[in-house]
């Protein structure tokens, strides 16, 4: 079991899972993608949750502080990355030539 956890760490550092957010308070994790299972923590929007994959339309197996468990998909949302903005460069009009 410890091995498996370790593993399934491993793979989520190695394929820099995408990085996603939930959009409530107090948001519950599962040991299993049951809602009457154990709740392991509760998670909040400002923690940084790694999306691992998805069990099905109703489930998200995530990962948070090294503890893999499931969130309910409806309550995740993408992290938003801030864009970097580049300054425009003025638009140079070409002339024509005269004849």
């Amino acid at each position: 079991m410890i091995a498996a956890l370790i593993c399934m760490q491993a793979v989520a550092v190695l394929a820099q899972e995408p990085t996603s957010r939930v959009n409530s308070e107090k948001v519950k994790m599962f040991r299993q993608p049951n809602a009457a299972g154990e709740v392991m923590r509760l998670l909040n929007p400002d923690d940084e949750i790694i999306v691992m994959r998805k069990q099905n339309q109703q489930w998200t197996l995530v990962q948070i502080d090294g503890e893999a468990g499931y969130v309910a998909s409806s309550y995740l949302r993408a992290k938003k990355n801030k864009k970097a903005t580049a300054a425009k460069a003025p638009a140079t009009l070409e002339k024509s030539a005269k004849l």
